[in-house]
């Protein structure tokens, strides 16, 4: 079954809360969260809500 987009964005919020990547250095990549399905992290790339870092992680963004 595949979640909507909503839910994978709310999953991988609440995945990179909980491994505390909130800065570049801190910065997660969706295998090592547990994401295998991309497709989430663009709609929160463009919105701002999470950035990306040369390595392929991603981090949340402070607002």
């Amino acid at each position: 079954m595949v979640l909507p987009t909503v839910s994978r964005s709310k999953k991988l919020i609440k995945q990179l809360i909980k491994a505390e990547a909130f800065s570049a250095d801190s910065a997660k990549t969706l295998e090592e969260l547990g994401i295998f399905d991309k497709g989430a992290e663009y709609e929160l790339l463009y919105d701002d809500v999470i950035s990306a870092n040369g390595n392929g992680g991603y981090y949340l963004n402070k607002h």
